[in-house]
């Protein structure tokens, strides 16, 4: 992390920009902080790039990927300005070192530390390939340490499986994790994730590349010819990294079948991605969370939920309501003398009549527009907890004939069911699931667009908003 420099953006939409977070070949990442002042990772596109094609296509690639990825162990896209000359992207903010350089200043993760972060990575591959993606530049570096749990980063050179591949190029990617399919220019789908993750692995166990050599070249003709440095492991896992480091893609076994092996679980079990991204994060229900960041095993109990042992905040447009209160309440009348109402000015009345007329007849709009699909489908977005000053995701999914059920939270690990009460705009949340998530109200808030609506939660027993945000149907 680093000062902003001269000719960086101080602001990006309604973000403010603070500081650099690192840069890359496509672009600049800053931390900047959203209206409500939580914290946020901005991708923005190098000025350089922004004019060229096929620059911009993998760019506009990287949101459509990540956006496709469900929130277990990765970094949520929470905001994107894909249409302007400087195109970025919004993600969560994930506060710690990358895994590389935990690994570089704290040395090799043996045991159970090593065990939970290779599940955690585990599990965002098994995310990213649900979603019909492959990473293709997993390595330490795009492994960050949160304190819920290791979050892999950095689509930058992602592809969705069913898209064409170029195969007369140099393979994009880092070469001592490039797979042997990658190096010789064939097509790389889900196997050549397992292949670096298998890599990944050995690195934290070790501290050194699995494929050491002086070159560029040297390093490639190793992996393809030599074997890899496994020392270190031993046991399941160590059976588990060699399997994945089979050089035939067909021999990999995929991240479902690599986490059941992990967490020990049957297929019929639970969903595997679900399990994973429990014990990623060293909790199996409610529970200290164990920070893979320290220098011993011992659990750390923290807890990174935005609704823990908070006081539930204000309401993101209280100070906005509390100075339209002030500007209406009546003056105070001097002492003895009865208290006067101001006088309505003529042009004031008019401004008033035309903006209910407008507000009636936007409601009714947005009510006809709403129900020619209706509140059924799938919403995604994310809320903002101000007080905590956090952004996360939220998956809302409204049925009319089945259960509506609302999940959010790092890695939306929090879950409820939405019950109907005598207004359509307002939800019961109840059966709550997770560890720090609470029951309580949603309301919807229309919008002039029938498919983006504005959602508010407020706690069991509470008045204030807890949280909120914006969300959009996307089936």
């Amino acid at each position: 992390m680093s000062e902003l420099r001269a000719d960086d953006p101080q602001r990006l939409g309604t973000y403010r920009l603070s500081r650099r977070l690192g840069q890359g070949g496509q672009g600049v990442v800053f931390l900047g902080h959203s209206p409500g002042g939580a914290q946020v990772a901005i991708k923005l596109l190098h000025a350089s790039l922004s004019g060229d094609p096929d620059v911009r296509r993998r760019f506009l690639g990287e949101a459509d990927a990540v956006r496709r990825v469900a929130a277990f162990c990765t970094a949520q896209l929470l905001d994107a300005d894909l249409d302007g000359d400087r195109p970025y992207l919004v993600s969560e903010y994930v506060e710690g070192p990358s895994l590389g350089e935990h690994v570089i200043a704290k040395g090799p993760r043996l045991g159970g530390s090593l065990d939970r972060l290779a599940i955690g990575i585990a599990t965002a591959l098994g995310a990213i390939h649900r979603a019909g993606v492959v990473h293709r530049d997993l390595k330490p570096g795009n492994v960050l340490l949160s304190l819920d749990g290791p979050r892999v980063i950095d689509f930058g050179v992602s592809r969705l499986m069913d898209a064409t591949v170029t195969t007369n190029q140099i393979p994009v990617g880092t070469p001592a994790y490039l797979s042997p399919e990658r190096i010789q220019g064939e097509s790389a789908g889900p196997p050549a994730d397992l292949w670096a993750w298998g890599l990944t692995v050995a690195y934290t166990a070790t501290g050194r590349h699995a494929y050491v050599a002086d070159t560029y070249q040297e390093i490639l003709a190793r992996i393809l010819y030599g074997r890899p440095d496994l020392s270190c492991l031993s046991g399941q896992l160590r059976e588990i990294v060699e399997a994945c480091l089979a050089p035939e893609p067909g021999e990999r076994p995929d991240a479902g079948e690599v986490l059941r092996w992990l967490l020990g679980q049957d297929a019929g079990g639970e969903d595997v991605l679900t399990t994973g991204a429990k014990a990623a994060s060293g909790t199996t229900g409610p529970g200290p969370v164990t920070d893979l960041r320290r220098d011993s095993d011992s659990p750390a109990t923290t807890d990174p939920h935005p609704m823990s042992g908070l006081p539930p905040a204000k309401e993101l447009r209280a100070i906005s309501a509390a100075r339209t209160a002030d500007e209406t309440a009546p003056e105070t009348a001097p002492k003895g003398k009865p208290r006067a109402g101001r006088r309505l000015r003529a042009w004031q009345a008019i401004v008033a009549v035309v903006g209910l007329t407008m507000g009636v007849a936007g409601f009714a709009l947005w009510q006809r527009g709403a129900q020619q699909p209706g509140l059924e489908g799938t919403w995604t977005g994310s809320a903002e907890h101000p007080s905590a000053k956090r952004i996360f995701p939220v998956e809302m999914r409204l049925s009319s004939g089945g259960s509506s059920t609302l999940r959010w939270g790092a890695d939306l690990h929090c879950s409820g069911r939405l019950g109907p009460t005598k207004s359509g705009l307002v939800f019961a949340l109840d059966q709550v699931k997770g560890d720090a998530c609470y029951p309580g109200t949603l309301r919807i808030l229309p919008s002039p667009d029938p498919n983006q609506i504005v959602i508010k939660v407020t706690r069991e027993g509470k008045d204030e908003v807890a949280y909120s945000g914006t969300v959009t149907r996307t089936s």
